[in-house]
């Protein structure tokens, strides 16, 4: 058994005992006191807290099928003759393996069961499984087993289990014993942690059945350690109270949000590609044209490396402005002054650039013959250069060679 701490809640829920327990043996001393002081000892252990049988309808069912979801949901009603409460009070739990094709099941008050939850929550605890303190004892076909402390009895047998007082022990365990006819056991063990010297007077009371008293030297929390087996109890946290059943209960109102976010996450990925084939195609068409426009202004020179055009005229441009002993700065002045305006004229495009002595040639194309004028005047005014043009119109495209002269 890994590190397991047990807690044993008392019926009033006021107080609690706990001890770890590990290998099947009992580590460290028993706690005593308020739920909350075993906080410290939970850290890092598997919390199997051990709640009062004397609140639990305990029994055997035979049930068909084997399809978990449908023996839950038949469950109630298996038992139901069996019950004094109404069964939509009541909270069900079946065990997780069946015994001569029986299943041990456990029924409680759905309101007791919610604040036995309450109060392991309040005290900050979680528990990983919750079960009737007598499901955690074993016993087989041939060794039953009687738990005695503190004029309480816990009796654990292969075809039923209950907790009784010292009084009517012998009595409820001679019923038990009589109607087992089938498994009636060849010894019983007995741990007398009471130190009540009460074996005598079972051994009175049934005088075919071999009693032995077992060691409880070590206390009540190593016996479970020793006897506890999941297999063989029942856990309570089924159904509603069941740690998965209330995260599913929880997020099951957040899952058609989810489903539209994921819609909506889907759609902007859709729009992104969309945007990024964009671009790309864009990104395509801009190097087509560089590279178009690098061949008309240099036709025989050898187009350089693919995003290298630009760069290329401009060495190739200085070095010209430099054989003809003009400073690259004139250049720039005019295109700079004078961009704005072809760029904000609409059908205008450039065919062709010669520079020489301050003075820009422009091969143009416009769409517009009667928009020549308009060109020159918002050049002249916005650079102050002196401009003029020829112009001539062919099959109703008018060409225009433009100049613009600093030095003049």
């Amino acid at each position: 058994m890994a590190r397991t701490l047990f807690i044993r809640l008392e019926q009033n829920l006021t107080h609690a005992s706990w001890q770890l327990v590990e290998n099947q043996q009992a580590v460290g001393p028993v706690g005593y006191g308020d739920l909350a002081g075993a906080h410290s000892a939970a850290s890092g252990a598997h919390v199997v807290a051990l709640l009062p049988a004397e609140d639990f309808f305990l029994t055997y069912v035979r049930l068909p099928g084997k399809n978990r979801k449908k023996l839950v949901k038949a469950l109630p009603y298996a038992i139901e003759d069996q019950l004094v409460d109404n069964i939509d009070d009541l909270h069900f739990a079946l065990g997780t393996s069946e015994l001569d094709g029986k299943y041990l099941v456990a029924a409680v008050e759905d309101s007791l069961m919610q604040r036995y939850c309450d109060a392991i929550r309040a005290a900050g605890l979680r528990a990983d499984e919750m079960v009737p303190d007598v499901a955690a004892l074993s016993a087989t076909n041939n060794d039953w087993t009687i738990l005695l402390e503190q004029e309480r009895a816990l009796v654990r047998a292969t075809s039923g289990m209950f907790a009784s007082d010292l009084d009517t022990l012998p009595i409820m365990l001679e019923n038990l014993y009589q109607q087992d006819d089938e498994h009636q056991p060849e010894k019983i063990s007995v741990y007398d942690c009471d130190g009540s010297d009460y074996l005598s007077t079972l051994q009175s009371t049934m005088a075919d059945v071999t009693f032995n008293e077992m060691e409880c030297a070590q206390g009540i929390f190593a016996i479970y350690a020793q006897h506890y087996t999941p297999k063989q109890s029942v856990n309570l946290l089924q159904g509603e109270y069941s740690y998965k059943e209330n995260i599913s209960k929880h997020l099951k109102p957040w899952i058609p949000a989810a489903a539209l976010f994921c819609i909506w996450l889907g759609w902007q990925l859709v729009l992104h590609i969309g945007e990024y084939v964009d671009l790309s195609s864009r990104s395509e068409q801009l190097a087509t044209d560089i590279r178009a426009v690098y061949s008309r202004a240099l036709p025989k020179s050898k187009p350089p490396a693919p995003g290298y055009e630009r760069a290329y005229m401009e060495k190739q441009l200085n070095e010209l402005l430099k054989r003809q002993g003009q400073s690259a700065g004139s250049l720039q002045e005019i295109i700079s002054a004078s961009a704005v305006v072809l760029k904000n004229t609409s059908g205008l495009e450039i065919n062709g650039i010669q520079y020489s002595a301050g003075n820009l040639t422009l091969e143009l194309t416009i769409s517009k013959a009667s928009e020549i004028e308009q060109l020159k005047q918002k050049l002249a005014t916005q650079t102050g250069y002196k401009i003029s043009s020829q112009a001539s119109t062919e099959k109703g495209v008018t060409k225009v060679r433009l100049k613009i002269s600093s030095n003049e």
